[in-house]
C-alpha cells in the first residue's frame, strides 16, 4: 500500500481587523499527518508520521477577501500549502512535495529500521 498524505489546519485560527475587513485570517497552524498499513487483518500494521507548524499568511491583498464564516478547511489547508510552497521558492524552507518526500523517507526507516539496538555480550542472562 502506498503512503497516504492528509492535511489539516487548527480550527484556531488567528484573526485581525486589517483594510476595513474584519477577522481577516493571518496565521494558521498547518499539520501534515502520514501513514502506511502493510498488511491485513490482525496482522496488519500502521506506520505514520505527524508534523506541525505555525505560518503566516499573506494579507496583502484582499481583494478576494472571504469572511470567516464562509471559509471551508480546504480554502485555509490551500493558502497555508501555498504559504509554504511560495516561502520555500524563496529559500525559506522547503516546499509542501519535500514535507510528503520527507515523511515517506521516515516511514520506510520505520518498515526496515536502519539500526538496532543489541544486547551487549557481558549483560547478564
Amino acid at each position: 500500500m502506498a503512503v497516504t498524505h492528509t492535511w489539516t489546519v487548527d480550527p484556531n485560527l488567528q484573526t485581525r481587523d486589517q483594510d476595513g475587513e474584519t477577522d481577516v485570517v493571518y496565521s494558521v497552524v498547518w499539520r501534515l499527518h502520514s501513514e502506511e498499513t502493510v498488511g491485513s487483518g490482525d496482522d496488519a500494521v500502521t506506520y505514520e508520521i505527524s508534523s506541525a507548524n505555525q505560518i503566516s499568511i499573506d494579507t496583502s491583498d484582499l481583494s478576494n477577501f472571504t469572511a470567516l464564516a464562509d471559509l471551508t478547511e480546504a480554502d485555509v489547508v490551500g493558502w497555508a500549502k501555498s504559504t509554504i510552497d511560495a516561502n520555500a521558492a524563496e529559500g525559506e524552507g522547503v516546499d509542501c512535495s519535500e514535507w510528503e518526500a520527507g515523511h515517506e523517507r521516515n516511514i520506510a526507516k520505520q518498515k526496515n529500521p536502519p539500526t538496532r539496538t543489541q544486547t551487549a555480550p557481558w549483560a547478564a542472562e
